[in-house]
């Protein structure tokens, strides 16, 4: 912008360049008193060309619409978390299927699962205590790609019966060239209630939270 032929230091440019140079940091309220600014303050003698003027008016007209966009945007984003969070309630007393190795331990038979991303020779299912220690393994045999699950009852490696608590597993498996056989693991349970943290529903489930986004299955 000129004024009586010399750029002033405050305003020099157009209102476009002004809000590309900042960042992202100015709204349209901004770019608006940009332009009525250089309007204002434009040599009489070299007024500012209508084709020039057009052209901001439009990029004014563009912030304006993405500044909407955006917040409409930002409105139903949060619209819909509030709807998943309220609907993560109906779970309550369902049983569902997540990902993950750790279960609840009661006293009846616990089922477990897993994904084999192929064929398998040989499949073992490792119980361990909170502590780390085995308590248990499990012998599949031989079994094929997909998803699979296994019973444990409750008793050690010597038979005898195993504290009710919480448990964790893992599943090696190895193909008929000894290769190893990669496996997702899945619990089941029944879901007592939903915990919210910064806008996400965790899932009770067996006393243990799962977050809602890893869940698998939903079952009555």
């Amino acid at each position: 912008m000129v004024i009586n032929g010399t750029a002033s230091p405050a305003t020099a440019g157009t209102p476009g360049q002004a809000a590309k140079t900042a960042n992202g940091a100015l709204g349209k309220d901004d770019f608006l008193k940009l332009l009525v600014t250089q309007l204002q303050n434009q040599d009489p003698l070299n007024p500012t060309d209508n084709t020039e003027f057009v052209a901001q008016l439009a990029q004014f007209s563009s912030l304006e619409g993405i500044t909407n966009l955006n917040k409409s945007m930002d409105g139903i984003s949060s619209g819909m978390a509030a709807l998943k969070n309220s609907n993560s309630a109906n779970l309550i007393g369902r049983s569902v299927k997540a990902e993950g190795s750790d279960f609840a331990y009661s006293g009846a038979p616990v089922k477990v699962g897993y994904d084999l991303t192929g064929a398998a020779s040989s499949v073992k299912v490792s119980i361990f205590d909170l502590s780390g220690k085995l308590v248990k393994t499990i012998d599949g045999g031989a079994q094929p790609s997909g998803i699979h699950d296994i019973a444990w009852d409750g008793t050690d490696n010597s038979g005898q019966q195993a504290p009710q608590g919480f448990y964790g597993f893992t599943v090696t498996a190895r193909d008929s060239a000894d290769n190893a056989v990669s496996a997702n693991t899945y619990v089941f349970g029944q879901v007592s209630g939903v915990n919210f943290d910064s806008g996400n529903a965790n899932l009770l489930v067996d006393g243990k939270e799962i977050g809602q986004n890893k869940l698998k299955g939903i079952y009555r």
